[in-house]
């Protein structure tokens, strides 16, 4: 019988002091439902990696949520099921938990999760909507050509993401977490982008 492989499981510090934080600047029935809706996010990845029978080597949780590493993948059209698995599994939670947002928390989950699988679907390209738009454009124009294309898409939505951050801040004085989100995005673009910016 042939011994399953368990994935390694990794947690950044940075990622405990993030969650140390919003302690003190969010609510703790929000930030339990931001895990659980996460935790559905990534539970969908997890399914269809199992059901197209691709080996998860590890499970990292960084300072911008989960992230999959996989073993093994073979086609764009494997990856892009891989990728629209998470904001499905997302959109599934928002449906069947809003029925109950009379629920505080239920309600919490349902509109998290909703965000989470509509942020998700953005083409940027760390988040799952931006493999799914580099599968389809590699299949059709080259891995290279869509590579050049999505860097370009993916600076544009990050930075209305910013601006949408500082307009929530400056207009309703809250959305601190969203603000420190959309600038260590940007961060880590410019980062893996360092030769094109």
């Amino acid at each position: 019988m042939r011994r399953i492989r368990r994935p390694k499981l990794q947690v950044h510090p940075i990622a405990f002091a993030v969650l140390f934080g919003f302690l003190f600047t969010e609510r703790l029935d929000l930030i339990c439902a931001l895990i659980s809706a996460v935790s559905i996010h990534e539970a969908g990845h997890l399914l269809a990696a199992w059901i197209l029978k691709i080996r998860v080597e590890k499970i990292e949780f960084g300072l911008l949520g989960a992230r999959i590493g996989i073993v093994g993948l073979q086609s764009y059209r494997d990856e892009g099921l891989l990728a629209a698995a998470g904001p499905a599994a997302s959109f599934l939670c928002a449906a069947l938990t809003f029925p109950f947002s009379a629920v505080g928390f239920f309600s919490q989950i349902s509109a998290l999760s909703l965000i989470l699988g509509i942020l998700n679907l953005l083409p940027i390209q760390t988040f799952d909507g931006g493999r799914i738009a580099d599968c389809l454009l590699s299949a059709k124009i080259g891995a290279a050509s869509a590579a050049l294309i999505l860097r370009w898409v993916s600076f544009g939505f990050l930075m209305l993401l910013w601006l949408f951050s500082v307009y929530l801040l400056l207009r309703a004085g809250s959305g601190i977490s969203w603000l420190g989100f959309s600038a260590s995005l940007l961060s880590r673009f410019f980062e893996q982008n360092k030769s094109t910016f």
